[in-house]
């Protein structure tokens, strides 16, 4: 059958949808052209993460652009063990987008209609932006009206929900977590908004410590648990970045993202290459505290657990059973501790080198 006639089918009579039946039934459409979308479209890239090849199409400049400024990874060209098509709707000969008809979208709800099925499905009402992953086939599809629908924090972590659906299992998740270490080995460093997360990862990279990046990374845990790089963008606020002792008046730091954040990536700041991989031998909970001197203390596996779990498992659509299981059997795997933060970068960093060190001793 000729592509064009299948998308005059009856799977897309129409583009409302307002239940769990219709939105399987608009994805045995949307996948029944995907492979002619995926051949047309002119924007190619390939990326090794987390030990997968991941094989993105696009024809869209400024979604090639995100990602590929966003996506860590190692660029080669191999049979891909994922595809993933980005466009808007009603181009490639796929569908017009879809639109929810009912008042709200309820994640909860549908992701528990969908778990028995092959699909997984995200998506943004406010801007008609969809993801649909087939779980069966590896293949999945962000489809938005526009160029412009994409959601405030896409460009920080393009295609997280692909990766956290294609990737992760019982062994392996994603972490929202940043890592710091040297030599290959480190810790992941946790918290909550403002918790100073961010900060103490950039001003390790400033003074000489490796990082995966300062916001999600891949965890693996197997005899031992281990951390790979999922983006290469790096958020920090203003006034962090002051005293840190970055020049604002860097190209790349003219403007600030959804949070008030400046957002940029590793090359901006530093010469240094992303691990590909590094082993992690501890849970870090950092807090602002502006103290004279920084200082670690060990905390509850329990505390660590409801400190990490909560922000991954709430942005992650999908599996979210599955997230907390990971995240309960990571804080029972590791060491934790709290970090109480001095003011002064270069202490921190030299605080943390010396923990860091002393953990595989």
């Amino acid at each position: 059958m000729h592509v064009n006639q299948v998308v005059e089918d009856h799977r897309f009579s129409t583009n409302r949808l307002s239940s769990t039946k219709q939105l399987v039934s608009f994805a045995d459409g949307l996948f029944s052209v995907f492979d002619h979308a995926f051949d047309q479209a002119s924007g190619r890239l390939s990326r090794l993460i987390g030990e997968q090849m991941f094989d993105i199409r696009t024809s869209l400049d400024e979604q090639h652009n995100i990602i590929a400024n966003g996506l860590s990874g190692i660029q080669r060209q191999s049979p891909a063990d994922c595809r993933i098509l980005i466009a808007c709707g009603d181009s490639l000969d796929l569908p017009m987008t879809p639109q929810w008809s009912l008042p709200v979208f309820n994640h909860l709800i549908i992701e528990a209609e969908l778990a028995s099925t092959q699909y997984r499905v995200h998506h943004y009402q406010e801007r008609d932006f969809w993801q649909f992953f087939c779980l069966k086939s590896r293949r999945g599809v962000q489809l938005m009206r526009t160029p412009q629908s994409l959601p405030d924090w896409d460009s920080g972590s393009p295609l997280r929900n692909f990766l956290q659906w294609h990737l992760s299992d019982k062994s392996v998740g994603l972490v929202h977590a940043g890592v710091l270490g040297t030599d290959g080995r480190g810790a992941l460093f946790f918290g909550p908004g403002k918790s100073g997360k961010s900060g103490t990862i950039l001003a390790g990279i400033l003074h000489g410590l490796q990082s995966l990046g300062d916001d999600y990374v891949l965890v693996k845990i197997t005899d031992s648990v281990n951390a790979m790089p999922l983006f290469s963008t790096l958020k920090c606020d203003p006034v962090s970045l002051e005293r840190l002792g970055i020049n604002q008046g860097e190209p790349w730091a003219q403007e600030t993202n959804w949070q008030g954040k400046k957002q940029f990536v590793f090359k901006d700041i530093t010469t240094a290459e992303q691990p590909s991989r590094m082993k992690i031998d501890a849970l870090c909970l950092p807090e602002v505290v502006f103290a004279k001197r920084t200082t670690i203390k060990p905390m509850d596996s329990k505390e660590a657990f409801l400190s990490l779990a909560p922000t991954g498992v709430a942005q992650i659509p999908g599996g979210r059973a599955q997230n907390f299981s990971f995240c309960a059997e990571l804080t029972r795997s590791l060491p934790a501790y709290r970090i109480s933060l001095g003011v002064d970068p270069v202490e921190i960093t030299e605080t943390l080198a010396t923990f860091i060190a002393k953990l595989r001793s």
